[in-house]
């Protein structure tokens, strides 16, 4: 390789390098969400052959993230500055995961270094300083936590809950990567569907299929949308033959947009935010779905809708615990704290919600958790406190049992008061 050849592909992987910090430090630093902070790191990439590199990386640390600070922890003193932590984790990734020659993952991390504000001369001391190193753990607990990549305090609650080997079970669920779609069912038929999206791994419900799949499709045709968010919508609607429904936490309006599609439900899609009114709207639209939506504070009691609906949906606020395996950054700004203060406002959604159900009706409770404080411990809660309601059924969806993120729903029928 002649001069001006090694210096275009050191350019070339530096501004990969740079794409993918910039990925990481919006949610490591400024607590951004997974998908939207990749989305707009890649297009500042004009290097759209690595495009997928960057993904697989930018997610393997995210994957790894509690191994790597733990390595980190190990090999520094004191806490490096966020910049140069941001880079140590690339850096340790290149080295530990992503099958690089040791000396190139230093290399190109002490590069990285140098046009972001980071510590060169330390980033390149601690990497080659992580040939040699072994993690210590301080308990079992540890241990459990730096083989399981989850937190301490989530590993101890799901021990609690599970037992150690169902906890272990459940982190070390392997889901599928692709994106999971739906036909809209008045718009594209199965059977085209399937022709459609040709080597996808289909489901009872749509079909894992890689992005660039996604453009045989025309828009508006189909739907992004989890299996378990698909399975929590036809287990709500069990029994259920049409009449008025309100989802009360519904934005993004995925589950209320695709319930529209199988039976003569009349659907109010609410949330407490107005720019998320018009996610609703716009999505509703593009789909070619008819529902109405509504501003409404789930947690208040709204007296317009007491003793409305045939079917209440209240998809509460959760800690998401049951979405690790898809979205691994859910726990990086997540606290232990954060799970009682879900409770409570999950228990103050359920008892506004119980006012809207007509005598006869269902009312469907929802997370995306995998917490027993989350899920049986606030159904059980609500039925104690109102005995107008009998627990009809409960569903819960692990993902090392059922092959997509976790979920639980518990369906309740209103008799008389």
């Amino acid at each position: 390789m002649d001069e001006r050849a090694k210096i275009g592909a050191a350019n070339a992987a530096l501004a990969v390098d740079r794409t993918l910090y910039n990925a990481l430090r919006a949610v490591f630093v400024e607590q951004s969400y997974c998908a939207p902070a990749l989305t707009k790191a890649l297009k500042g990439l004009n290097i759209t052959r690595s495009h997928p590199f960057v993904t697989s990386a930018f997610y393997g640390v995210l994957d790894n993230n509690v191994r790597l600070e733990k390595t980190i922890d190990g090999l520094c003193e004191k806490t490096p500055d966020k910049n140069s932590s941001v880079v140590l984790k690339i850096g340790l990734y290149y080295r530990l995961y992503a099958d690089m020659p040791p000396y190139a993952a230093v290399n190109r991390a002490v590069e990285l270094a140098k046009r972001v504000g980071a510590y060169s001369g330390f980033v390149n001391a601690v990497l080659k300083r992580s040939a040699d190193f072994v993690p210590k753990f301080e308990n079992a607990l540890d241990k459990f936590s730096y083989e399981c990549n989850a937190p301490s305090w989530l590993c101890k609650i799901l021990i609690v809950d599970y037992g150690e080997d169902r906890a272990r079970s459940i982190l070390n669920a392997v889901l599928p990567q692709k994106t999971h779609i739906r036909p809209v069912s008045r718009r594209l038929t199965f059977d085209r569907f399937k022709s459609l999206a040709k080597d996808g791994e289909f489901t009872e419900y749509g079909c894992y299929v890689d992005r660039a799949t996604l453009d045989n499709f025309a828009a508006g045709t189909i739907a992004v949308q989890s299996i378990s968010s698909i399975r929590a919508v036809n287990a709500y609607i069990k029994g259920v033959n049409g009449g008025r429904v309100v989802d009360l936490c519904a934005a993004p309006g995925g589950k209320s947009v695709y319930l529209s599609e199988l039976g003569d439900y009349k659907i109010t899609a609410c949330d407490v935010y107005p720019h998320k009114l018009d996610l609703m709207r716009g999505y509703a639209k593009k789909l070619g779905a008819k529902i109405d939506v509504a501003l409404n504070d789930a947690t208040v009691l709204n007296k317009d809708f007491v003793d409305a609906f045939d079917l209440v949906i209240a998809d509460c606020p959760c800690s998401g615990t049951g979405t690790l395996k898809t979205k691994p950054d859910i726990m990086i700004n997540r606290k232990p704290a954060d799970i009682a203060e879900l409770c409570v406002l999950q228990t103050q959604i359920m008892n506004a919600a119980a006012k809207y159900c007509k005598v006869g009706g269902t009312l469907c409770y929802s997370t995306c958790s995998i917490l027993r404080a989350e899920n049986e411990d606030v159904a059980r809660k609500f039925e104690a406190e109102h005995p107008e309601y009998r627990l009809i059924d409960e569903t819960k969806l692990m993902p090392d049992t059922d092959n997509c993120d976790g979920f639980y729903i518990a369906r309740f029928k209103r008799g008389d008061d």
